[in-house]
C-alpha cells in the first residue's frame, strides 16, 4: 500500500501507524498550534528565524509522513535542498568557472506554501490523492495555514511544490545557456556568455556610459513572471549578480574556480584554533562568549562543527582541512575530527623539531645503589590520560631490581627535574607505568591512543631519544614502516624496517594521526641492521592498564 489514487483516509492511517480517529485531534483542535513549541534563531544574514518544532507524537507521524510522501516524489537534480546525498556543496557545483553568477532569494518561503497549496498538490496529477486523503495530509503538515520550518516533512512538501517552478526554471536556463539550481528557497542561475549576451529574460542591467552594469540589476520579467505565478515572491533586496573577476558566491561558497570555503571562515577558524593553543581553553571560551550572542554555545564544540563544514566541502584531503584539522586535533581538548590517510612526506623539520612531541615525551634516567653495587639506565617515556607516565620495563629494572631513583625531564625543560615511582612493571610485556611523585605537575601533556593496530606497510612514527645528550633539546623523530607483525609469549610486537638505538627504548609509536599505536621495545646496539627494532603493539599497553584499573579496584574493596 501506498500514496495513490486508490488509498482512503483509513487506509494512510494505517500506513501512518495510528487511528483516523487520533488523526483528528491534532488538526481539530481550537488551537493547533499548543501542538508545536516556538523558538527563535539567528539568520546569518541578521535577523531572527521562527522555528516551530512539533511535539513527539506529532513528529512521529509527521516523520512517517515524509517517508510515504519521499515515495512518489521524484526531485530534480537541479533541486539540492532536503534530498539525500545532496547539499550545499553539489548546490554550488553546477556554477562553478562561470563569467556571471546570479542569486535570487525567494520572500517568506515556508509561510507562503499554505493548506491550500499542498491540498491541490496532492489532488492534482501526478500524485491524485482523493481529496479527503489530500485534505488530512495538508492538516498534519500545516499550522495556522502554512508550513512551519520545524517539522519532518515541511522539507519534501516545499520542494513537491516547487516542482513546477523548477521545471519551468530549467527550462528558461536551457534555453539561454545557463545554468539553474535551487536550494530551499536560494535560486541560483549561472553564465558561460558575457553580459551583454545574457538574456533580459533572466536579468537586466543598467548601461551606465553605454556600457552594462552588473551592479544595478533586477529580475527578468519571464523569470519574475514563472516565480509569481508559482506563487511565490522575489526578496528584491537579496537579488545579486556577480562577476569573474569578483568573489562569486551560491549558498555561502566560492564558486570561482571551484567549490571551496571563503578565506574569511578559513582565517577565523585558524585564530580560534590558535587562541585555544596560546591562552587555553578556559579563557579562550571567555573571549568567544564575549563575542557571541548564544553564551550557550562552547567553543571547542563550535570549532569541531567548523572544521567539519570545511571538510564535507573541500574533502579531507585537501591540503588546508589537513592542516587546520591537525593544529585542532593537538589541543588539550575533548573534541576531535577526522584525519585523512596522509600522503605526503614530512618534511625534516616537521618530523624532528616539534614543539608538541617536546612537551609529551620525557627523558628518563634510571638508578639502582646498593652496598653491594650500582646500576643505571637511559630510556624514553610519554604521557598518557590519567597522569601516567609509559616507558619499558627494562628501563626501570636494572640488575639488582627496580630502580629506587628514577629522573624524569623534557629535553625543552632540562631544568625542571621530577622524581617518579614505579607503579606497574610487566616484564613479559616489557612495559612499565610510572608515576610523578614530585614535585607536583598539575598540567601533564599526553598521546591519545588509537583504537586500531597497526598493520603491515603502515607507516609510523618513532620518537625518542636515542643516545641522549645534554646539547639536545627537541625530541628525536623517525619514520619508519611496519614490515612485519609477530607475537612472542602471546605479545604482539610490529618489527619496523629501520634501525633502533639505546635510549629509543619506552618511546611512543604514532600513526599518522598522531595517535599512539605502540611502544618502542627493542632497538640495536650493535651497529648494523638487525630484526630486533621493534614495538610492543597499542593493544598489549591496553591490557597493562586494564590490570592496573582492576587491581586499584580490588584494592579499594578490600
Amino acid at each position: 500500500m501506498k500514496l495513490d489514487s486508490t488509498l482512503s483516509v483509513d487506509g494512510l492511517a494505517s500506513l501512518l501507524g495510528t487511528s483516523y480517529i487520533k488523526i483528528k485531534h491534532f488538526y481539530y483542535k481550537p488551537n493547533t498550534s499548543a501542538y508545536y513549541s516556538t523558538f527563535e534563531i539567528d539568520k546569518k544574514s541578521g535577523g531572527k528565524r521562527k522555528i516551530m518544532s512539533p511535539e513527539e507524537r506529532l513528529k512521529t507521524l509527521q516523520r512517517r509522513l515524509k517517508l510515504l510522501l519521499e515515495g512518489v516524489y521524484v526531485s530534480k537534480k537541479q533541486v539540492n535542498a532536503f534530498v539525500k546525498d545532496r547539499s550545499i556543496v553539489t548546490n554550488a557545483k553546477s556554477h562553478t568557472r562561470k563569467k556571471f553568477v546570479l542569486n535570487i532569494d525567494l520572500e517568506d518561503f515556508f509561510t507562503t506554501i499554505t493548506f491550500a497549496r499542498i491540498r491541490g498538490l496532492l489532488i492534482a496529477k501526478p500524485y491524485a490523492l482523493q481529496s479527503s486523503v489530500a485534505t488530512v495530509i495538508a492538516h498534519l503538515a500545516t499550522v495556522h495555514g502554512f508550513l512551519p520550518q520545524g517539522s519532518p516533512c515541511s522539507p519534501i512538501l516545499s520542494n513537491m511544490v516547487c516542482s513546477s517552478m523548477d521545471r519551468q526554471l530549467l527550462s528558461l536556463a536551457k534555453a539561454h545557456r545557463a545554468e539553474y539550481s535551487r536550494y530551499a528557497d536560494d535560486i541560483s542561475f549561472s553564465f558561460y556568455d558575457n553580459l551583454q549576451f545574457i538574456s533580459e529574460d533572466i536579468v537586466e542591467t543598467v548601461k551606465s556610459d553605454g556600457l552594462h552594469n552588473h551592479y544595478q540589476c533586477q529580475t527578468g520579467q519571464a523569470l519574475e513572471s514563472i516565480i509569481l505565478r508559482s506563487g511565490f515572491k522575489i526578496n528584491e533586496s537579496k537579488v545579486r549578480l556577480q562577476g569573474r573577476y569578483e568573489r562569486q558566491v551560491v549558498t555561502g561558497l566560492v564558486v570561482n574556480k571551484k567549490v571551496n570555503v571563503d578565506r574569511q571562515y578559513i582565517r577565523k577558524t585558524s585564530a580560534m584554533i590558535h587562541s585555544i593553543s596560546t591562552d587555553g581553553l578556559t579563557l579562550a571560551r571567555e573571549k568567544f562568549k564575549s563575542k557571541v550572542k548564544d553564551s550557550s554555545v562552547m567553543l571547542d564544540a563550535h570549532l569541531q562543527g567548523r572544521l567539519l563544514f570545511i571538510k564535507q566541502v573541500v574533502t579531507v584531503d585537501s591540503v588546508v582541512y589537513k592542516r587546520l584539522a591537525k593544529k585542532f586535533n593537538l589541543l588539550e581538548i575533548d573534541y576531535k575530527v577526522p584525519l585523512g590517510k596522509s600522503k605526503s612526506v614530512r618534511g625534516l623539520e616537521s618530523r624532528r623539531y616539534s614543539k608538541w612531541y617536546d612537551e609529551r615525551c620525557w627523558v628518563i634516567e634510571s638508578e639502582l645503589s646498593t652496598a653491594e653495587e650500582f646500576d643505571c639506565s637511559q630510556g624514553t617515556g610519554f604521557a598518557i590520560k590519567g597522569g601516567y607516565i609509559i616507558t619499558c620495563a627494562h628501563v626501570v629494572k636494572l640488575k639488582g631490581g627496580i630502580a629506587n631513583d628514577i629522573s624524569l625531564c623534557r629535553v625543552s625543560k632540562r631544568g625542571e627535574v621530577y622524581k617518579a615511582s614505579v607503579i606497574v612493571c610487566d616484564d613479559n610485556r616489557d612495559l612499565a607505568v610510572l608515576k610523578i611523585v614530585e614535585p607536583a605537575l598539575a598540567i601533564l601533556p599526553y598521546f591519545d591512543m588509537s583504537e586500531t593496530i597497526a598493520d603491515i606497510g603502515d607507516g609510523v612514527d618513532i620518537l625518542g631519544f636515542p643516545n641522549d645528550k645534554l646539547g639536545a633539546t627537541h625530541v628525536g623523530r623517525q619514520k619508519v614502516s611496519v614490515r612485519n607483525k609477530f607475537a612472542i609469549s602471546a605479545v604482539t610486537f610490529c618489527q619496523i624496517d629501520k634501525e633502533l638505538y639505546s635510549g629509543n627504548s619506552g618511546g611512543p609509536a604514532l600513526n599518522d594521526d598522531g595517535d599512539l599505536i605502540g611502544v618502542v621495545t627493542s632497538g640495536n646496539d650493535g651497529g648494523g641492521f638487525n630484526d630486533h627494532s621493534r614495538f610492543v603493539c597499542i593493544s598489549e599497553l591496553k591490557k597493562v592498564l586494564q590490570d592496573l584499573v582492576v587491581a586499584a579496584n580490588e584494592q579499594a574493596l578490600a
